[in-house]
């Protein structure tokens, strides 16, 4: 057989031989491949270039190509003449030793940077001590010793360098933002209920349920107290299949035609019933399994007398075998329905008399909640509770129809399931999403979307409340995931000396998780106020920044921007005016990654536009108002970070041209002077420390349908907050994100309270309302969501 295949090889390199082209052959195909190209060039170039637009100027990019052309094939001619000087040995090592160096950091910004220093440092080292120690005594000079011994250093240096830089925790902000809400005087009456972060009366008690079959859990194996049956999650989970999903199988000792309904569940000690809440993880390594992280908020609700169960999804999440395949796709409509999944057996155990919760559990309030993907997940589940199909395939019937009353989401990300193509809808259903400024996994408040998202039909009780947290990441609302917020080597790239302690940010979860299921769960309406305005808690909260974005489903929208793209009306039938602004337009919100889902009116404006006229944004409501019935006004606000006054220059430009003929040699030399002193004041600004950015105030003016007005400050109920620059990496020159976006606060003004100021005020004909710029000297705003309640 081994001669009969040498005799067939002998064959072909004999043909090949005999066909093989020659020198001539060679120079005849390069010379054709050139002229023809060359001649396509030419034709196809005059007519896009030359003759089409009717000019003779056209004729530069048609001489530029081929000239472009020759210099290309120069360039790679003698870079192979460059990698000819090269030993051998260097292709055998370093193209190998920098793909390893990338493939560590992924497609980081420094997946470039780290293997070239790696090698450089490690070469220069390496070559130095070889040469010291392996070179013999005629090869090695002085100069030769002199030259290894610097090599050495500056290798070992370069070394040392990157490991105490990669092992850095970072460093706290340089300047500290200034507390808008704090800064205002007003405080609101703080909650009289206990603090939510505090147990409630109620002993706590804990078991597991699961398969029985878990290969790396007892607690989820042979030492589980409910034993469950597996679902078929196939028609939901895409690619566990080929190798990496062989490899997911054998570790597992399942398939997606098997998922596991596990949990770990902490419930109070009596009668009942208790409402139930279900939360889950996100992604993570499937190997530092992350359902354990929330026995924190397990502890507490449960003390309280709420039933929570830490569900795990472990076996969907990521792992190393997915290097031989693209991992589990789109997996989060699968981590939703395998939450509706683990609602199911509830049901069974409440109706059923053997089982430990028989008849203590309240079905009729029941919670969803997820943290990262599970975020996510937890409105999938929200959405597919009320469907009879799945969305993408009607061979998968849903019968779930449980009554979940809230929805809670902990720093999700949004989109990675997409039912039809387009976002997750959520109806009649209260949700909470809370996000940390600092962020190191979902940069951007990607849960604003689904927030957008959130709708109310009439007459109902619901209410949506958003939370943005400076100082908070991703992972410290995870006990198990802790201040990195993903695994070596990125991990080292984070700056986490600008997170708060993990204390704090757990105590942060824990009020407003609580106080959010007390309020929807347990109807304790008192604590509904502190997703309103951070400040009626403020005696529990750790000391921080926080936005509050909230609706309620009762509330009249007046202007929400997202009827045309005529800047002059509202949503409602009314008018819009504005004088001497800057900045006037309505746009999709952009964030960091994408925008927002949802369209606002940017209004800027700057004192030195229109010397001696104040700029003003006016909404004429179209109806009067009558604020006996709804006593509060209400808007969602937030920083711009763009140029307040983007014609500066060409004003500046225009105003010089119309004053240029009239000036004098004196006012001349006068200007030239001006001119030195500012720059020298800009110099002195330059050497001194940043400091922080006062925050943004103006009046607001209300005009009722006989023309009195009443006015108010924006300050008086809180200053507009500047948006939150945070510095997630500590070295900033690697960070492709945005250091900070737009994030609103709702504002408040109590109309009634505002009126008294007027006696000739007719708080029940309120026609428009004026926001004049009268305070803060330049700015950018982003105003969204006008209402009435």
């Amino acid at each position: 057989m081994k001669r009969y295949l040498k005799n067939i090889w002998n064959w072909i390199k004999n043909f090949y031989s005999k066909i093989k082209p020659g020198s001539i052959a060679q120079k005849g195909a390069f010379k054709a491949i050139a002229a023809t190209m060359l001649v396509f060039w030419i034709i196809t170039s005059l007519l896009v270039f030359v003759i089409e637009p009717k000019t003779y100027f056209g004729l530069i990019p048609v001489v530029l190509g081929p000239i472009i052309a020759f210099l290309v094939s120069a360039g790679v001619v003698l870079v192979l003449r460059l990698l000819k000087l090269l030993p051998k040995k260097f292709f055998w090592y370093v193209p190998g030793a920098f793909f390893l160096g990338t493939f560590i950091f992924g497609d980081v910004s420094l997946s470039t940077q780290f293997p070239l220093l790696t090698i450089v440092f490690a070469g220069l080292c390496g070559a130095g001590l070889y040469t010291l120690l392996k070179g013999t005594r005629g090869q090695n000079t002085l100069a030769h010793k002199i030259v290894a011994s610097i090599g050495v250093l500056a290798g070992l240096a370069g070394l040392i360098w990157g490991i105490v830089w990669l092992t850095d925790t970072g460093f706290e902000p340089e300047v500290e933002h200034i507390n808008a809400a704090l800064k205002a005087e007003y405080r609101p009456e703080h909650i009289g209920l206990p603090d939510p972060s505090e147990p409630g009366n109620f002993e706590v008690e804990f078991l597991t349920y699961g398969s029985g079959k878990d290969k790396h859990r007892p607690e989820f194996g042979e030492e589980v107290d409910i034993v469950t049956d597996s679902v078929d999650g196939s028609r939901l989970i895409d690619n566990w299949k080929k190798l990496s999903g062989r490899i997911r199988t054998k570790y597992w000792g399942h398939d997606d035609k098997a998922l596991p309904i596990n949990a770990r569940v902490w419930y109070p000690k009596g009668e009942g019933p208790f409402p139930v809440a279900l939360i889950v993880h996100g992604n993570h390594s499937m190997y530092d399994y992350s359902d354990s992280g929330y026995e924190y908020l397990g502890k507490l609700l449960a003390s309280q007398g709420i039933i929570m169960a830490s569900v795990d999804e472990n076996f969907i999440n990521s792992g190393w075998s997915d290097l031989f395949g693209n991992g589990l796709d789109e997996e989060n409509d699968a981590r939703g329905w395998l939450l509706l999944e683990h609602l199911r057996k509830w049901r069974k155990w409440n109706q059923d008399s053997e089982s430990p919760f028989f008849q203590k559990v309240d079905l009729e309030n029941v919670a969803v909640m997820g943290h990262s993907r599970g975020g996510e997940a937890a409105a999938i589940a929200g959405f597919f509770n009320t469907l009879k199909y799945y969305p993408d395939d009607a061979k998968q019937e849903f019968d779930f129809g449980f009554n979940i009353k809230a929805v809670v989401a902990i720093a999700p990300v949004d989109g990675q399931y997409k039912p039809g193509e387009t976002g997750t809808p959520l109806k009649d259903v209260n949700y909470l999403v809370i996000h940390g400024a600092n962020d190191g996994d979902v940069q951007s408040f990607a849960g604003l979307r689904q927030y957008e998202r959130v709708e109310f039909s009439d007459s109902t009780d619901f209410f949506k409340s958003a939370i943005y947290v400076y100082g908070a990441n991703h992972g410290q609302f995870n006990t198990s995931w802790g201040n990195r917020d993903s695994g070596f080597p990125f991990g080292s790239l984070l700056n986490v000396d600008a997170l708060m302690p993990m204390e704090d940010q757990l105590k942060i979860g824990q009020i407003y998780i609580s106080a959010f299921l007390q309020t929807t769960l347990q109807d304790k309406k008192a604590y509904q106020p502190l997703f309103k305005d951070y400040r009626t808690g403020i005696d529990w909260l750790p000391e921080t920044i926080y936005l509050n974005q909230y609706e309620e489903s009762d509330w009249q929208t007046l202007a929400d921007f997202e009827e045309d793209l005529d800047l002059t009306t509202t949503s409602t039938g009314g008018t819009i005016e504005a004088e001497n602004l800057t900045v006037w337009r309505e746009q999709l919100v952009s964030m960091k990654w994408g925008n927002k889902g949802t369209r606002a009116v940017h209004i800027g404006w700057d004192s030195l536009a229109y010397e001696g006229d104040t700029a003003r944004y006016t909404i004429n409501f179209g109806q009067h108002l009558d604020s006996e019935s709804t006593p509060y006004l209400s808007f969602e606000l937030s920083e711009s970070k763009e140029s307040a006054y983007p014609d500066k220059q060409r004003d500046e430009e225009a105003k010089e041209k119309l004053e240029e003929n009239e000036k004098t040699e004196e006012e001349e030399a006068e200007e030239t002077e001006e001119e030195i002193e500012e720059e020298e004041k800009d110099e002195a600004e330059e050497d001194d420390k940043p400091i922080a950015i006062e925050p943004i105030d103006f009046t607001i003016i209300l005009t009722d349908a006989s023309g009195a007005t009443v006015s108010t400050q924006l300050s008086d109920y809180s200053y507009l907050q500047r948006q939150i620059t945070v510095d997630v990496l500590k070295n900033t020159e690697l960070q492709t994100t945005k250091t900070s976006e737009a994030v609103y606060n709702t504002f408040f003004i109590d109309i009634k309270k505002v009126s008294e100021k007027s006696p000739e005020f007719n708080f029940k004909a309120i026609s428009s309302m004026t926001f004049l710029f009268d305070k803060t000297k330049q700015g950018v705003i982003v105003l969204d969501k006008v209402t009435i309640h």
